[in-house]
């Protein structure tokens, strides 16, 4: 049973952080974060479509993980139930 839970974690982690990672970088959030770094360089470069566009990569990443890991959760949650009985076993 816990190694379920967690799988199902691990699960609702990966998607959670995905969604976040794919979405935040181009809010309203995001600018008002890096306006602190405004007159630095740093500041420019995190602002940048590149830098955006790869951490939406990695927010992309995760869900693809989490596509992975809810498939074999599920897979496994399958092989638990009992098989339907067929044409002509015994009842």
């Amino acid at each position: 049973m816990p190694s379920r839970f967690i799988a199902a974690f691990y699960v609702y982690a990966f998607a959670a952080l995905g969604v976040l990672l794919l979405a935040v970088p181009w809010s309203a959030a995001w600018d008002a974060a890096t306006a602190v770094y405004m007159p630095t360089p740093v500041g420019a470069w995190l602002r940048s479509g590149f830098v955006r566009g790869f951490i939406s990569g990695l927010g992309a990443l995760d869900l693809f993980a989490a596509w992975g890991q809810a498939r074999d959760f599920l897979r496994a949650t399958d092989g638990d139930a009992p098989a339907a009985p067929g044409p002509g076993s015994p009842r």
